[in-house]
């Protein structure tokens, strides 16, 4: 398996400018593809959260470095995992986009406890409760 491939999101993580941003771009497809019912959010995602936990994990040998940043699969299974609680209407999609990256690039408690978990699941686990908080917040306003 090319981890490579999967942890860079099909080599939009090499995008010289932003790439979380442009990154995350893979996860609005794949929110409106699966995100009309909950228990398949819940399914690939946690399919692609472990998917995601072995490439980082591999990138992280490959770079020697903690939280690499042309890995992310976390950007796109976070932003995919707003939508457990929110039905993907193409306002939804555009909220959560702003508010998903705005959580990500700012990582407010709690979601910054979660980049201290081991290995591949550091890099995995605040991009989802971001994620997961971006939903919460969207289900309650709109």
């Amino acid at each position: 398996m090319n981890w490579e491939l999967i942890a860079t999101g099909f080599y939009l993580g090499r995008f010289r400018y932003a790439p979380g941003t442009v990154g995350t771009l893979l996860g609005v497809p794949l929110a409106y593809l699966f995100g009309f019912k909950w228990w398949l959010v819940l399914l690939v995602g946690f399919f692609l959260y472990f998917l995601g936990v072995k490439s980082a994990e591999y990138m992280m040998e490959l770079t020697r470095e903690e939280d690499p940043e042309g890995v992310v699969i976390d950007e796109i299974v976070g932003y995919f995992s707003a939508f457990l609680f929110l039905e993907p209407t193409l306002k939804a999609l555009l909220l959560a986009f702003v508010l998903y990256r705005l959580l990500d690039i700012l990582k407010p408690f709690p979601i910054n406890l979660f980049e201290r978990m081991p290995k591949g699941h550091g890099v995995m686990a605040d991009d989802v409760v971001a994620g997961l908080l971006t939903g919460f917040i969207l289900y309650l306003i709109i």
